[in-house]
């Protein structure tokens, strides 16, 4: 038996520990919209201050979601059936003690130097949207036709944009997203 392996966290101490330096789940970055269940009670979610939207048949609400405050979900107990599945890869093998929250922590911390230097380059490129979800950014400046011979600085900050959402996308695919 391994004795260096780290101990298995509950799933309540878990999320005290990463969620609150977290929250990529819930700021836009690793998701656009969050899908309802039918188990969802619509017009409580919107008592409770978050804006629904039907699409594909289905009803939605946006990210970065409203009730994320930055640190904790203000509807935490009253939240979608949805957000209450998902567990992050991290979240997942901290709870599983194959994975230190030490170690997370680390992982997280650099996820979110990643987000912020997309964040960066998005704004040096105009879009300040700070309200949509960071794909949807990305995809608005990168559908925007690019003159080569124009502003070098701009083809040098989209490039490196491109580079930056690939990095980001690996950790993310890593870290954080699970198999469907």
């Amino acid at each position: 038996m391994r004795t260096d392996a780290p101990e298995p966290l509950p799933p309540g101490e878990v999320a005290a520990t990463l969620c609150p330096a977290c929250g990529l789940c819930c700021n836009g970055v690793v998701f656009a919209d969050v899908q309802l269940r039918p188990e969802d009670d619509r017009e409580q979610l919107r008592e409770l201050g978050l804006p629904l939207f039907a699409k594909g048949g289905r009803w939605r609400f946006g990210q970065p979601c409203v009730c994320w405050d930055g640190r904790f979900c203000r509807i935490y107990a009253q939240r979608p059936a949805q957000c209450r599945a998902f567990e992050c890869r991290l979240f997942q093998q901290v709870s599983a003690g194959t994975l230190s929250a030490n170690a997370a922590l680390l992982r997280i911390a650099r996820a979110l130097q990643k987000v912020a230097e997309v964040r960066r380059l998005l704004r040096q490129l105009g879009d300040t949207d700070e309200t949509s979800p960071l794909s949807r950014r990305y995809a608005r400046i990168m559908t925007q036709p690019i003159d080569f011979g124009g502003d070098e600085e701009v083809v040098e900050r989209r490039s490196a944009l491109l580079l930056a959402v690939d990095r980001l996308a690996r950790t993310l695919a890593r870290d954080f997203l699970t198999p469907v």
